[in-house]
């Protein structure tokens, strides 16, 4: 099975979407940082003794260093926001890969994880489930083959215990329903 897990938008759609929510969260922060400081800069007692030009001068500085460390800032999470949706959405995107392999029919597929991804319990838990899921399979199609060979014999009875056991598996007891 190929993986495009070096891609780091294996989904992109998913991908954008968390990463323009996460950029519209922080222009609305930065807008109501800006206006409370500016607010708690401007009500400061000794404001009202300085010149127009110098309060001008203030302003330009304040918004101008404000908006560059907002700039900086935004842009430092959102790259790194990149890395991290990498190690979510990856895996998510893998898993959704081996759920339609799986489906299928495909038990031949391997579970592997990196170091550094979020979901390595869930991936390993996937692999133990196909794993346990693939020798099931393989012990009820050797089960069924002893099936036959009874019926071949014409042990009857063998080939209908044989398959009860077989078919146990898919049988609910209605007691356990009720309680």
């Amino acid at each position: 099975m190929q993986t495009l897990r070096k891609k780091y938008f294996v989904k992109p759609g998913t991908q954008w979407k968390y990463l323009i929510i996460i950029a519209a969260i922080m222009a609305v922060f930065a807008v109501l940082c800006y206006y409370a400081f500016w607010n708690s800069l401007v009500s400061t007692p000794g404001m009202e003794q300085l010149s127009s030009g110098a309060v001008k001068y203030f302003k330009r500085t304040y918004t101008g260093g404000f908006f560059w460390i907002v700039f900086i800032f935004t842009v430092f999470v959102l790259i790194q926001s990149i890395f991290y949706f990498h190690r979510i959405i990856g895996p998510l995107y893998f898993f959704e890969r081996v759920m339609r392999e799986l489906a299928e029919g495909n038990f031949s597929i391997r579970m592997h994880w990196r170091k550094k991804d979020e979901t390595k319990e869930l991936a390993f838990l996937i692999g133990k489930v196909i794993d346990n899921t693939k020798a099931s399979v393989l012990e009820d199609r050797r089960q069924i083959n002893e099936a036959i060979k009874a019926i071949d014999e014409g042990d009857q009875k063998k080939a209908k215990e044989i398959l009860s056991k077989v078919a146990q598996w898919c049988r609910t007891d209605p007691k356990a329903i009720t309680k």
